[in-house]
């Protein structure tokens, strides 16, 4: 197996606690600091930024019917 970079994004948190892909593989949301991003899987455009989190996120998921995504903070 052989991993292949497609894209590559520089964060100002020091870490990202968890991630999660949309079941088609089309997003990837990131939970880092204090921030929750959503990046398009295929070029690593920034899709939208969920605000309104006062704490730190810890994880992050895409409901079943992905109408939604999850996030838990604390």
């Amino acid at each position: 197996m052989r991993a292949v970079l497609v894209w590559k994004e520089t964060f100002r948190e020091q870490c990202v606690y968890d991630l999660a892909f949309k079941p088609d593989g089309s997003q990837l949301i990131i939970a880092a600091g204090l921030r929750v991003l959503v990046y398009d899987a295929a070029d690593g455009a920034l899709i939208q930024p969920l605000k309104g989190h006062k704490d730190i996120v810890y994880c992050v998921a895409y409901a079943k019917d992905v109408s939604s995504k999850i996030t838990c903070c604390g």
